[in-house]
């Protein structure tokens, strides 16, 4: 029977045999899964998964390994399907991202995607995308639009004028517009003027020597009191110089600048401040998320600007400070005793009783108890009684009625060395202005306070203690540095420096309270960089020293040791602190950041730029057309004549040149003899057709000492002038000066010497012809 119990048993537990074969079918195929899904072949694991979660629905396991696979397979498929659109094949793209959704539903994005590309589809058909964004969502197609557009805002407009230089012009007794005109023709710029401007009545004389043609603009609206200002790389306008023509006439421009090197909200907007008070620039904004300033201007603020944020967005210096704190301890003590004791009092104690012989018991005494058989009685008594003698028995009191104890001998010798010696180094880091805390030791909590129950004592198992709050002293080595750098080797350091240690414990209020031993140091020093320095040294010695023992015999020289105890305590504390400072990094100050440069007035900022520096960064549609070749006149000088006539001569003898074409012509002096001046020589060319950009005096009139040559253009109406004279005379041939125009309109012309005087250095004249020469601008 008890057999035939067992085998039902064993039959009821058992689990049956297809459960168990569905459980090592469901792991096995988990097992295969988890390999696809480490190879990375997530189609394959989620498959296994799902076989898996079908043998056993229940195994959470099985579960989240097919929902891992279908999340990881999905991302497969919005990988491949953003590649294929990417590549122009949107049906393909389409279908993979649709795919993607069906694999993981959850995957809202997928569904997304393929709703636009759905939408670049049907764009596509209907032909409202533009070339190269065939492969672009509307989003992407909007966003490039807009940063295309952003990158076509063209700066303000600069200044290209065709020639740039003028090494001299003078001008006399003309009006603004005329000299406006003049010095525009000359650099090939146009001149447009204000309808409202009020010219002056006064004419002006001006004279321009080695100038920009900016330089030349700016000498004219000084002297006019006019303002002028770029339109188009090759235009400018021209109107009054006062505060409403400036409102209305000049632009305004906006850039961000992005700092780099501001830690704080302080240091942010002190700067801030700083670029707001020098520029004055009233729409000057910042973005603390990214520290960033957003600036609204006249181009000359907003560089000026610039210049500032370049010159104080700076890297903060650097210091390491290494601290070197040594503590040595020593604590000697000896202790000799050597006396006649009773219990712990030092020195001799003998206490004497009284125990008379024959006393008389007084007091109140009382027995409880019981009788036995035996008529005995036992038990308890409780009560007091005093020792007393009768009157009669005290003449017979003696020794025999007293007791005494004899003290006990004590020999005691103890002699205790202890030396304790610490060193810290600790190193701290800090930038310039910011502190730095360094903290090495424990937090020791005490008693701050409490208040007394009502009753004594706990109840029902209640400390006391949760009455008391409790604080946290901070014990050990604690450093507070805040550095200045002041220039590149020197360093001045705020430093406080607190080492405490628990020195004993002592009990209050029922409370064991520590007692906190400190030293602290703060000071102001300034040090070079890699001096040390001992910041704070503390020595203390303490000698104690106590005897005790039995009065008079004490004192006795070497006898004294035996009737006393000699107590020495010696104890010495030395503490030494010393600091290193490093200077890591200093501050980057280039002479670009210490110049000065010209801002304009009170009232009008304005900025001069180098050619060089103004024209970076200027887009490619605002530069000038590309010049043709220039005809330049042969070199080689011509043949003299022996005896030949005196003649000025023009080469090349005739011009044929495209439009915006440098045309140059060499004045020619031939067959001279003993020539000391040539001029003055009147020159005379069709303003319409040429501008005259410069006049350089050849090397046939050059000398030591020469006299300078006088060179007066006018392009308005086509007429020049050049006188060049020397001490002594010179004969032969050679050139006398270099005529360099710039062909501005189309048409024919020519290039003619109206008016010539030669004289020798006798100041007599050299009759000569007076060449004219054709020109053809196509």
């Amino acid at each position: 029977m008890r057999g035939l119990a067992l085998l039902l048993a064993v039959l009821m537990i058992a689990p049956e045999p297809a459960l168990l074969a569905r459980g090592h079918k469901g792991d096995r195929l988990y097992k295969e899964a988890q390999q696809a899904e480490a190879a990375k072949d997530y189609e394959k694991a989620l498959r296994l998964y799902e076989s898996a979660l079908n043998e056993d629905s229940t195994d959470p396991r099985y579960d989240m390994g097919a929902k891992r696979a279908r999340f990881e397979l999905s991302q497969v498929y919005m990988a491949a399907a953003k590649g294929l659109r990417e590549k122009g094949q949107l049906e393909d793209a389409m279908n993979t991202f649709e795919k993607a959704f069906a694999t993981d539903p959850a995957n809202a994005l997928a569904l997304q995607e393929a709703q636009h590309t759905s939408q670049m589809i049907s764009a596509a058909k209907s032909g409202a995308t533009k070339p190269g964004e065939e492969n672009l969502t509307p989003a992407e197609r909007v966003t490039k639009r807009t940063e295309a557009r952003i990158a076509s805002m063209l700066p303000l407009p600069t200044l290209k004028p065709v020639t740039d230089f003028i090494s001299t012009l003078k001008m006399n007794n003309q009006p603004i517009k005329v000299l406006y005109e003049t010095v525009g023709k000359y650099a090939g710029v146009n001149v447009i003027f204000d309808n409202q401007m009020q010219a002056t009545a006064k004419n002006v004389n001006v004279e321009i020597s080695n100038n920009t043609v900016e330089e030349a603009f700016d000498y004219i609206a000084l002297l006019t009191k006019t303002y002028w200002k770029p339109v188009t790389a090759n235009t400018i306008l021209v109107t009054d110089d006062n505060v409403t023509k400036r409102r209305d006439y000049e632009d305004f421009v906006v850039k961000v600048f992005y700092l780099k090197n501001m830690t704080s909200v302080q240091e942010f907007q002190e700067l801030v401040t700083a670029v707001r008070s020098v520029t004055d620039i009233r729409r000057l904004f910042t973005f603390n998320a990214h520290n960033a300033i957003v600036v609204r201007g006249s181009a000359d603020a907003v560089a000026l600007a610039e210049k500032l944020v370049h010159d104080l967005d700076k890297p903060k210096s650097e210091v390491v400070v290494d601290f070197v704190v040594m503590e040595a301890n020593s604590d000697r003590t000896r202790d000799i005793s050597m006396t006649l004791s009773s219990g712990s009092t030092n020195g001799l104690s003998l206490p004497i009783g009284f125990s008379p012989r024959n006393p008389i018991l007084s007091g109140t005494t009382g027995t409880t108890g019981t009788t036995g058989s035996n008529g005995t009685t036992t038990g308890t008594g409780t009560g007091t009684q005093t020792s007393a003698i009768s009157l009669a028995q005290i003449g017979k009191i003696g020794f025999g009625d007293f007791s005494a104890s004899l003290p006990s001998a004590l020999l005691q010798a103890v002699m205790s060395d202890n030396t304790t010696r610490v060193i810290q180094k600790p190193q701290v880091r800090a930038s310039d202005g910011q502190k730095v805390t360094l903290k090495i030791g424990d937090k020791v909590p005490y008693a701050t306070g409490s208040f007394q129950p009502g009753f004594a004592g706990s109840v029902g198992g209640v400390s006391p203690l949760v009455s008391t709050q409790f604080q946290f002293a901070e014990t050990g080595v604690n450093v507070e540095v805040t550095p200045h750098v002041n220039g590149a080797d020197e360093v001045t350091l705020h430093v406080l420096i607190d080492i405490s240690n628990i020195s004993q414990q002592v009990t209050i209020g029922g409370l064991q309270q520590p007692v906190i031993s400190q030293r602290k140091s703060e000071a102001d020093i300034r040090l070079r960089n890699g001096e040390v320095n001992i910041l704070g040294g503390l020595t203390q010695v303490q000698d104690t020293k106590s005897i005790s023992g039995l009065p008079g015999l004490t004192y006795i020289p070497v006898l004294g040791h035996l009737f006393g105890d000699n107590n020495t305590d010696k104890q010495h504390r030395e503490l030494l602190i010393a600091l290193i400072p490093h200077i890591v990094r200093s501050q980057d100050i280039t002479p670009l950041d210490t110049e000065e440069m010209g801002v304009g007035t009170e009232q009008t900022i304005h900025l001069n730029f180098a050619r060089a520096h103004k024209d970076e960064g200027a887009p490619a549609s605002t530069a000038p057309p590309a010049k043709a070749p220039a005809a330049e006149a042969p070199t080689v000088q011509p043949n003299v004549t022996p005896g030949g006539v005196p003649a000025l001569a023009l080469i090349p003898t005739s011009v044929k040149v495209a439009l915006s074409s440098q045309v140059v012509e060499i004045l020619n002096a031939q067959n001279v003899t003993d020539l000391a001046s040539a001029g003055p020589i009147h020159i005379r060319w069709d303003p319409k057709l040429l501008r005259l950009d410069q006049i350089s005096p050849g090397d046939f009139m050059k000398q030591d000492g020469q006299n300078p040559p006088i060179i007066d253009i006018r392009n308005d109406t086509g007429e020049a002038t050049i006188t060049v004279t020397r001490t002594d005379g010179v004969s032969g041939s050679g050139v006398v000066a270099k005529l360099s125009f710039t062909a501005i309109g189309k048409g024919s012309g020519s290039i003619a010497i109206t008016d010539a005087t030669l004289k020798n250095s006798k100041q007599q004249v050299i009759p000569v012809s007076r060449p004219t020469v054709p020109v053809i601008v196509q």
